[in-house]
């Protein structure tokens, strides 16, 4: 049988058959192409190695996030370590372990960057406040200039009158301590029994007299722990800031029966109410009250009440003594505060009889700190005490409930 050159397959017609040769129902078909090489160039092994780096693994990037936060806590606490040592002192009453390391050179120099650090944000803090006192007044000044030039000769006789009240006003005030002009402002500072009485009194005068005022007080602070809180250099930078003050008003007294660290041995703890223990105390107390004289500005100190705990009772009778002798010898003003909250003497009770029988609970669970109630009845009687003027607003807060 003759075959042609290019054999091809049968075809089929029959079903059958179709079926039987199933494995050449789809043939594929081969074609020959041309086929051009290029020449490539390939990289080296080295090379591609380094264009190409695998990922880091899960524990590699821990391990690497791991290193930077102890870095970080390392560095933070070489450089803060005063601060971390003093709140420690604060809430434990006696030293860290922080403290064996003061002897190693290392460990000062992290004390000594940070007093630089804290220098430098200090100062530009200043310059800061600075500048802007110095755009304020500048631009006040021209608003002033640019007043007074369109001020007619009919207006001269109107501003001579209001310049002479003024004058006659502030000759009044001078009359008596507690007397609050329009331009004037209440400073308080004090604990967390300063934090429930001043927002009070802040929104009578507020409201009511429109009186500024400025409330530092903070919890957990006092005079025996400066390196935690400086009360004495933060009275005396916010008198020195704020020269509208004319009245400061602090509370006291619950934060300080403690031991206090000796300023010349660290390692070292003075006893309170001992001799050195009170001297100290009191040098503190005369330094407040140094600073205000200095600035004009009358200081009226609240004694704290009695306590629930009978120990912490007895330290308070000590204090309220202590501050109050010191107080009065640098001609301030004290207000004992247990009268007010119904305690008979040196005797704690939680309730006030008031004229009607009626009693108030003034005290909160804790035995130390106020109920609204009794936050509202310090506040009344510290506002009664100033001397308003006349007010421009409708609201009555004089004898305030």
């Amino acid at each position: 049988m003759q075959t042609s050159k290019y054999r091809r397959l049968p075809t089929y017609h029959s079903h059958n058959q179709k079926k039987k040769y199933t494995q050449f129902e789809q043939m594929p078909v081969v074609s020959v192409k041309t086929v051009t090489t290029v020449p490539m160039v390939v990289a080296s092994d080295e090379e591609s190695e380094s264009k190409v780096q695998p990922p880091k693994s899960n524990k590699q990037q821990f391990r690497y996030v791991l290193l930077s936060l102890i870095l970080a806590a390392g560095l933070s606490l070489w450089l803060m370590q005063d601060s971390v040592e003093n709140y420690y002192q604060q809430t434990y009453h006696k030293n860290s372990i922080l403290s064996k390391l003061k002897q190693y050179t290392w460990w000062q120099a992290g004390a000594k960057a940070a007093l630089v650090l804290n220098s430098g944000i200090s100062w530009l803090n200043q310059n800061i406040t600075s500048a802007n006192h110095n755009v304020t007044t500048t631009f006040n000044q021209h608003v002033a200039d640019a007043e007074k030039n369109k001020t007619t000769i009919t207006q001269k006789p109107q501003l001579t009158v209001q310049q002479n009240l003024q004058q006659t006003a502030k000759q009044d005030s001078i009359k008596s301590a507690f007397t609050l002009g329009a331009e004037d402002e209440v400073f308080f500072a004090g604990d967390s029994l300063m934090q429930g009485v001043a927002p009070h009194i802040q929104k009578w005068l507020s409201e009511g007299y429109g009186i500024k005022s400025i409330n530092l007080a903070k919890q957990s602070t006092g005079l025996t722990y400066p390196g935690f809180f400086n009360w004495p250099e933060t009275i005396a930078r916010t008198l020195n800031d704020n020269p509208r003050i004319k009245i400061m008003v602090i509370f006291l007294g619950p934060n300080d029966p403690w031991d206090i660290p000796d300023p010349h041995n660290g390692t070292r703890f003075i006893s309170f109410a001992s001799a050195r223990w009170e001297s100290m105390y009191r040098s503190r107390i005369q330094t407040i009250m140094d600073t205000a004289r200095q600035h004009q500005v009358t200081v009226l100190w609240l004694t704290p009440p009695d306590m629930r705990r009978h120990k912490l009772n007895q330290q308070m009778v000590y204090l309220r003594q202590l501050t109050t002798d010191e107080v009065m010898r640098n001609h301030g003003f004290v207000v004992d505060t247990r009268a007010m909250l119904g305690s008979n003497g040196d005797e704690y009770t939680d309730t006030l009889m008031q004229p009607n029988g009626k009693k108030i609970k003034t005290r909160s669970a804790d035995g130390i700190h106020f109920t609204i109630s009794g936050q509202k009845i310090i506040a009344r009687d510290i506002f009664n005490r100033f001397i308003l003027p006349a007010q421009p607003n409708k609201n009555d807060y004089s004898n305030v409930h």
